[in-house]
């Protein structure tokens, strides 16, 4: 929104007589300059999307539509472990005596059937506790077997002051797990989702001799929290998942009415797989929805129809990601009429099911982070285009202050002067609204913007000046104290010498720059 103000200032004027005062009316011209802009494409499209061949502007699109990384079907739920210990018998233990060397396996609850064998951590760690209910100082070593950064074991070494079954001592302490990796195999190494934990117990060799009794609970317990993963193996289950992607691209909102023609297009649709797991994927709607309400749904022989993706291939991180492709063209798809159609709004419908003939791979599907599942949109689009009575309209603020019993608009016109570098005519209407978004006026312009192609050319390139006049009637200049938005309605076609519609190429460079003003009359009373 372009927010612009006029302010008419009351030019005072004191008449005194000792007999009479009398209302003094005069007119004064006013010719202000209120707005200057310029308009080029990249003001409408990222630069990225933006190329130029033999000196005229493309679309050239290569970006991921949506993706699934490791953590969309993979997520290590926060887990608290607790490794209890009890003795068998009654023990009289001297100082200095190791009394316990426990090793156990524990379940990580997975859900949708997911069965990790081995992962790596991203980011994330995990908090470590002993609790001594002995009555002397205890030194605590603590293994996690399976859990190793550069192929060492995580040991850590806890001293827990005296403590008793009412109120054993505490010893803490945290460690970052990035870059740890965790065989969840269990002590067999043929299981899933098993961690598994070593803990080892000595009196302190300068403390007294205690007894340790089986009503003792000695506890090791350590809590995985916020735990994300560089990689995974293992098997992920064969869930489905059905989802909606919108995308709104708010330039086209501007489009209202009107014809658009392109040329004929092409534009590809691939899966990249880069999960070593096999899968199927089903594209049920592409359609955009335009400013009027008209929707155009994308047509294909692949669309709503089940297409397998094969695995990835490769391994220790060297991965290379299977691609399914879908070519659209105008002899296979409706994708011209799609274009054509200038649709805002754009949602996608689709599935996605992993593993469908289930485990084939005997718990060895593999996912990468930094190798997700992407559905990519690529294609090059040359701006090659026909407008016939396309509509463009934008809405900015205006406010104008007007008073009928001081100083007052009582006639004039605005006016644009223009320098016009794209290959598009342009007549204009300005719709002047009140705050409730309520008709006032529509002032039309006297003559249209020419189109670049019909001027000269300078610094490379065609331009064309232009100067429209828009007439304000007595309705509106009655009234202008009361508009609060304008709404600027763009007629664009693309005519030749002539004056036939036809398709015209945007130049590198083409550029649209204006000057909007006003040449008012006003009535001052005082």
């Amino acid at each position: 929104m372009k927010r612009i103000s006029f302010l008419f200032f009351l030019l005072s004027l004191s008449l005194f007589s000792c007999k009479k005062r009398n209302k003094a009316f005069w007119e004064t011209d006013w010719k202000a300059p209120l707005i200057h802009d310029s308009l080029t494409l990249e003001n409408l499209l990222p630069d990225s999307v933006l190329v130029v061949n033999s000196g005229n502007y493309e679309i050239n699109v290569n970006r991921s539509v949506f993706e699934f990384k490791l953590s969309d079907f993979v997520e290590l739920p926060d887990t608290t472990i607790n490794h209890k210990f009890n003795m068998s018998v009654n023990l009289t233990v001297p100082p200095g005596t190791s009394f316990v060397n426990n090793n156990k396996e524990h379940v990580i609850e997975m859900p949708d059937g997911i069965q990790l064998k081995k992962i790596k951590v991203k980011k994330g760690g995990v908090e470590l506790k002993v609790f001594n209910p002995i009555g002397t100082k205890t030194n605590f070593e603590i293994q996690l077997p399976g859990v190793t950064l550069n192929g060492q074991t995580l040991v850590k070494y806890f001293t827990a002051s005296a403590g008793s079954v009412a109120s054993p001592s505490v010893s803490s302490g945290f460690v970052d797990l990035s870059g740890y990796e965790l065989d969840l195999t269990g002590q067999n190494g043929t299981s899933f989702n098993r961690i598994q934990s070593v803990l080892k117990v000595t009196s302190d060799a300068a403390g007294p001799t205690v007894s340790v009794y089986t009503t003792d609970t000695i506890l090791f317990q350590f809590k995985m929290e916020n735990i994300s993963l560089d990689y995974a193996r293992g098997y992920f289950g064969n869930k489905l998942v059905s989802d909606s992607i919108s995308a709104n691209i708010q330039v086209l909102n501007n489009f209202t009415t009107g014809l658009l023609d392109v040329d004929a297009l092409n534009m590809n649709l691939t899966i990249e797989n880069g999960l070593k797991m096999n899968g199927k994927f089903k594209l049920n709607a592409l359609k955009n929805i335009n400013y009027s309400g008209n929707s155009v749904s994308l047509s294909h022989p692949n669309i709503g129809v089940w297409n397998n993706i094969n695995a990835a291939t490769g391994s220790n991180g060297n991965i290379t990601p299977s691609n399914l492709m879908w070519n659209f063209t105008p002899l296979n798809s409706n994708l011209e009429q799609y274009i054509e159609n200038h649709g805002a709004t754009n949602r996608i419908d689709f599935q996605l099911q992993l593993n469908p003939w289930g485990n084939v791979s005997g718990g060895w599907d593999e996912i990468y982070d930094e190798f997700p599942l992407r559905v990519k949109l690529q294609g090059v689009f040359p701006l090659n285009i026909g407008m016939s009575d396309l509509i463009f309209q934008d809405t900015f603020d205006l406010k104008l202050v007007n008073d009928s019993e001081k100083t007052h608009v009582k006639s004039g016109q605005l006016w644009i002067n223009a320098t016009n570098a794209f290959p598009f005519e342009g007549k204009i209407d300005l719709i002047m609204l009140d705050a409730n978004n309520q008709l006032i006026d529509v002032v039309s312009g006297t003559s249209p913007i020419e189109s670049g192609a019909m001027g000269i050319q300078q610094n490379g390139i065609y331009q064309k000046k232009s100067e429209v006049f828009f007439p304000v009637s007595a309705t509106l200049a009655s009234n202008i104290g009361n508009v609060k938005h304008c709404v600027v309605k763009l007629k664009l076609n693309s005519y030749n010498a002539s004056g036939q519609n036809v398709k015209v190429s945007i130049p590198e460079k083409a550029f649209f720059k204006f000057k909007l003003g006003a040449n008012l009359t006003l009535e001052n009373k005082l």
